[in-house]
Formats: structure tokens, sequence, C-alpha cells
């Protein structure tokens, strides 16, 4: 009886969990609201954390974008797997709360079905991730049905793909002639038609994002698209000022914390110069003066 008791308990413990990670289908429920997503990018366990501890943020999208933000890198095609992997575990170590995304990096699934399928499971089974995010349309159509059939879902990601920066001519915004405006609104009907169960678009006109937005059925996540697509985010790095870098035009800078960092830091160095920190008793661990004395004559024997 006793055994049975126990086992009970250890059962109830084991499967229940003090906070409730947001799905898809929260997501869903603020698009059919009409409430707009909000997401925030993180490259690692203490970005993580500060995500995940703001109440107003939605989800958190793991974003090849560390490649430059905290890799140091020019673009994110010299992201490999092994180190976003790595880094997406970091993030996702932080994450108690939020619905997670995660990019699929360049270079990782474009050989093959088999690839990406093998690239999408190996990020899956980090655990907590919600959907994967993949660059691309028609050349990814069984690529993107595949995943699906799998279970997995797919974020597609239209406009400026920053995988694909060369052959855009650059960072420019996309969709700004009538052509390439029904390009991407053809691409955006064939992600959702495929499978795709949200859809980031990236430095395209307003009113196409708008348009784009209102002909789907699935949440629509801009970025330098406007405030009429069905949510917004933003690169950490970027919204923070952790970087000494100029943001682009979409981005707002919330605060400057690389200043603030640098700052504090230089206060930090001050005082260690002019001997302030660290202040006695504040500070430091206390020692009783007979355990001081004792140790005085004990190392007299060395």
């Amino acid at each position: 009886m006793v055994k049975k008791y126990m086992f009970s308990a250890l059962r109830r413990y084991s499967t229940h969990s003090v906070v409730r990670q947001s799905t898809l289908s929260d997501m869903y429920k603020l698009y059919a609201k009409n409430q707009p997503i909000s997401v925030i990018t993180a490259h690692d366990f203490i970005t993580g954390r500060i995500a995940d501890a703001a109440a107003s943020v939605d989800a958190v999208l793991v974003g090849d974008s560390l490649a430059m933000v905290a890799k140091g890198h020019p673009s994110t095609l010299e992201l490999d797997l092994d180190d976003f992997y790595h880094s997406t575990k970091s993030v996702v170590r932080g994450i108690d709360s939020k619905f997670i995304i995660a990019d699929i990096p360049f270079g990782s699934f474009e050989s093959s079905t088999e690839k990406c399928v093998e690239t999408a499971i190996k990020l899956m089974k980090i655990g907590k991730i919600g959907s994967i995010k993949i660059e691309g349309s028609y050349e990814l159509t069984d690529r993107i049905k595949t995943l699906t059939s799998f279970g997995i879902p797919v974020t597609g990601h239209l406009g400026l793909t920053p995988q694909r920066f060369n052959a855009l001519g650059g960072f420019k915004a996309q969709g700004k002639s009538a052509e390439n405006a029904l390009d991407i609104y053809r691409q955006a009907l064939h992600l959702q038609e495929i499978g795709c169960k949200m859809l980031v678009l990236e430095c395209i006109p307003e009113k196409l994002a708008q348009f784009i937005t209102e002909h789907l059925r699935i949440p629509t996540i801009g970025i330098g698209a406007g405030n009429k697509t069905s949510g917004q985010v933003l690169v950490m790095a970027d919204a923070l000022g952790m970087l000494d870098a100029k943001n682009a035009k979409f981005v707002k800078q919330y605060m400057n914390f690389h200043q603030l960092a640098v700052d504090s830091l230089n206060t930090f160095g001050n005082e260690v110069k002019s001997q302030t920190f660290p202040e006695t008793v504040k500070h430091t661990y206390p020692m009783k003066e007979e355990e001081f004395t004792e140790f005085l004559e004990l190392t007299k024997s060395l």
C-alpha cells in the first residue's frame, strides 16, 4: 500500500508543470481575437530569460540573426548548424512560458528534403520548440509538405529573406513594384496552401503587408512591414541597443544597453582603482578574531 502511494505521488510530480508554455493554439487564439502577436528574438540563455520574463511578449524566435548579433558574422550565411543548434539549446533552457520558433540555418536544408527533415527533427528534439521557420516558397514545397506531414509546424518567411541577400542585391526592401508585390503575394498564398502555419513578412511596403494579411487565413508577423500585420518581431539586440551599430530603418530602439553597460563597467573599473570596491562588511565575508589569531599561530609552523 505504501509503495503504491509513493509511486502515485511521484507520477503526479513528474508530469506536473507549474508554468504552462504557450503553443501554436495560443497564437491562433490571439489571431482570432485580432490581438497583435508580439515576438522577440533571443540568442542565448540570458536573452531567453529576459524574453520569458516579459509578460507582454507572446513568442520567442531563435533566429539565425544570432550569427550577426551574437557570433560577429557579417551575415547569416556563415552560421553552421552545430553552432546554431547549441545556441538554440541555450535559449530554450531559459524559456518556460513562451511559444518558441526556431530558424533553419543556411546550408542545412537546401540540398534535399531528407536533409531538411533531418535538420528540423534535430531542432525539434531539443524540446519546447513549437515551429520551425524556413525562408523560401515554391522550391521548398516538398520540404514544407513533408515537415507538416510529420507534425512539425512550419513558419514561412517572405520579402527580404536574409539568407538570399546576394540574389536580392543586398539587404533591400522588397515588393515595391507591382510585379514583385504580386510575386510575393502569390508565394504567400502558396505557403499557406502547402501547410505553413504562420508567415514572417520582412521589409515590404505596409500596404502590401496589409493586403497579404487580409487575404490569408494564417497569422503574419511583420518586421519592417508596418503595423497592419498580425504581429511584430524585432531582434532583441536591436530593440535593446546591445550593439554599437546603426539600426535598420524599421527598428525602434527601446534602450541603449550598450552604452549603459560600458558606463557601468567604467564605474566598476574606477571603483577598483580607487579601492572603493569591494566594501568591507558589505561585500566581504567575516572571520572571527579568535579564528584568525589561531590561524596566525598555525602559520608559524610552516
